[in-house]
């Protein structure tokens, strides 16, 4: 028997086969990346949200296992360069790694307590694996999380 469950987009809803999605659980200090990650994404999207070939969000999921919907990660921010616009506004929100053909180009994580060690270990070896090609943790406290305010990693070979 295949179960189906509608999954929400901004533009449309889709029904994939044999996925089924757990909500996670919220972090209690979430507000705390809240400033930082507003100034850089705001940033980011002056210098890049006008080109039509650049997937950026800072509010969705990246799905990297066709087979398994809660094989999924949340990055706080995410760009992809060279994607077909068609591509982006059918799938915004949300980035499905098998519809756009490549994983995000650029990931920013950005500190807090509670994130702090799933940003420097799982998620860091996450993202290595399914191919993100820059990896960037801002911790706006100065380094109290992640060691230094600013970190960035190039996937290289």
């Amino acid at each position: 028997m295949t179960t189906t469950k509608a999954i929400a987009n901004a533009w449309t809803d889709r029904v994939l086969p044999d996925i089924f999605y757990e909500d996670p659980e919220p972090v209690d200090d979430h507000l705390q990346q809240y400033t930082a990650l507003f100034r850089i994404s705001k940033l980011l999207m002056e210098r890049y949200g006008d080109l039509p070939d650049v997937f950026a969000s800072g509010g969705g999921f990246v799905f990297y296992d066709r087979t398994n919907g809660n094989r999924r990660v949340d990055p706080d921010f995410y760009m992809a360069f060279e994607v077909d616009e068609s591509e982006i506004l059918r799938n915004l929100p949300n980035f499905w790694i098998w519809e756009i053909g490549k994983p995000p180009d650029f990931v920013l994580e950005v500190a807090s307590k509670s994130t702090a060690q799933n940003d420097l270990g799982a998620k860091r070896a996450l993202y290595e694996r399914i191919g993100v090609q820059e990896y960037w943790r801002c911790d706006s406290t100065g380094g109290e999380f992640y060691g230094q305010a600013l970190a960035g990693e190039r996937l290289v070979e």
